[in-house]
């Protein structure tokens, strides 16, 4: 019977040093190369402001406009006027922020992929492998 009482206090002892782990993640400012990184918009202009710069902004607004270049998205109006076309999925869009090596601030902008399924039909990546040969 002891053994079963360890076992489960271990177990629970082990999730919650997990659980503490996990909210430390979340909750750590991270810095790269000598800069705090932002985990969200609203991090990034904070940091603008107390930085009496626009790196973050200026990064977001080259990001948008590169988006706008590539006509990467069909404007079909806001969100609440509009529902998605059948057989597709609405997925929220965020800014990951990185700063370079060089100082560079970036930020892109990346869909909430885990909200769809995988397509059967596209799972395939195919690999390109380095053959010598003539030797």
């Amino acid at each position: 019977m002891k053994i079963r009482a360890a076992a489960k206090n271990s177990k629970n002892l082990l999730r919650m040093i997990n659980q503490a782990k996990l909210r430390s993640h979340r909750t750590t400012p991270v810095y790269k190369n000598g800069h705090k990184v932002p985990r969200n918009h609203q991090q990034a202009m904070d940091l603008d402001r107390i930085n009496n710069n626009t790196n973050w902004a200026d990064a977001e607004l080259l990001e948008k406009n590169q988006l706008f270049q590539y006509e990467t998205f069909d404007d079909r109006g806001h969100r609440s006027s509009n529902r998605a076309p059948d057989g597709y999925k609405m997925i929220n869009l965020h800014f990951v922020y990185d700063v370079k090596h060089d100082g560079r601030h970036k930020a892109r902008v990346v869909a909430g992929g885990h909200l769809t399924e995988t397509p059967l039909e596209s799972i395939y990546s195919g690999v390109v492998a380095y053959v010598v040969s003539g030797l």
